[in-house]
């Protein structure tokens, strides 16, 4: 199939483990706030707004259909057929947050824009082709935001029993089945949900802080000082220069300031944005003080040792 046919409503399925058709109500409802954000965030990132009305309910298990309202309606198509290729998309068997990683390595900004701004220019001459949409849902698949709500939804049916299998399709205007249903057993749930919301260690290898507030007595103390125009407090990790402080081998005045390898801690929160929760100077590369600038003993130990390892990884660059 080459082109999408045209879809304007998304489906949400739930089926249970006795032939009732109803289910508890906090449960339903944040289900549903989840597949909403994710489904806002696929509009956002199309720059397409959407409104979403809810109609009556089917039985079948049950069935919570939305009907999806744009101008265009290639882009409904496209919005509902990421939601139903992102939302059921297992991970695979490693760390989620690890593979989101590797795969921002993977596929650089630039290549997330090109695909995303074909398929824009798809849906403007509504000309959806089946390959480009399936290109874009891989690389929204490991969007923080979306990663998060995913888990956040199969963490709510995971904890409610009743529910043996989720599913998730588009329809026509009419009810009937656009997309083929896509379907997440119970046993399954558990590999959507993040075991911590801690990101990987960001490391800023020549960051400049102008220093506030140093230390200058033993002790676990945060230091403060100005990164990137933002006040700071940060933990200093470089012993030896922690003691050129306290010796008094180094000292700072107004506008002192240092360069140095910075530890960035972050975490996703309740809605998968990014939040820093602290900072750690490893190592201190150049004191800069009073127009001087001096490069430590460790610094150029630290450069020496990243241009060796920038070198043997540009050895595996085809």
């Amino acid at each position: 199939m080459n082109k999408l046919p045209l879809a304007n409503k998304f489906q949400m399925h739930y089926y249970f483990n006795d032939d009732s058709h109803s289910m508890d109500a906090l449960v339903r409802n944040r289900c549903e706030a989840e597949i909403i954000s994710i489904i806002t965030d696929i509009s956002n990132l199309l720059d397409e707004n959407v409104l979403i009305e809810r109609e009556a309910y089917r039985e079948g298990g049950l069935r919570d259909i939305w009907k999806l309202a744009n101008d265009n309606a290639g882009a409904l198509t496209v919005i509902i057929g990421l939601a139903t290729l992102i939302i059921p998309y297992l991970p695979k068997p490693e760390s989620e947050l690890e593979l989101m990683q590797k795969e921002d390595l993977r596929l650089s900004i630039e290549e997330r824009k090109l695909n995303i701004k074909q398929l824009k220019a798809e849906i403007r001459t509504e000309s959806v082709k089946t390959k480009t949409i399936e290109k874009v849902a891989e690389i929204v698949s490991y969007d923080y935001k979306i990663v998060t709500r995913k888990s956040n939804l199969y963490k709510h049916l995971n904890n409610y029993n009743k529910v043996t299998k989720f599913g998730v399709n588009g329809l026509y205007s009419h009810g009937e089945e656009v997309f083929p249903e896509l379907q997440v057993p119970r046993s399954e749930f558990n590999r959507f949900i993040l075991n911590s919301n801690m990101l990987p260690v960001k490391t800023v290898d020549e960051a400049i802080i102008e220093i506030v507030s140093p230390v200058l007595k033993q002790g676990n103390y945060k230091w403060k000082g100005i990164f990137e125009g933002s006040l700071i407090s940060f933990s200093m990790k470089d012993d030896l220069f922690k003691n050129d402080v306290l010796d008094e081998r180094v000292s700072f005045q107004h506008g002192s300031a240092i360069k140095c390898a910075l530890n960035i801690y972050r975490k996703l929160d309740e809605i998968g944005e990014i939040v820093v929760t602290g900072y750690s100077v490893e190592t201190v590369l150049e004191n800069m003080n009073g127009g001087q600038v001096n490069e430590t003993s460790q610094g150029k130990a630290y450069r020496q040792r990243r241009m060796f390892e920038k070198a043997q990884g540009d050895l595996f660059i085809t």
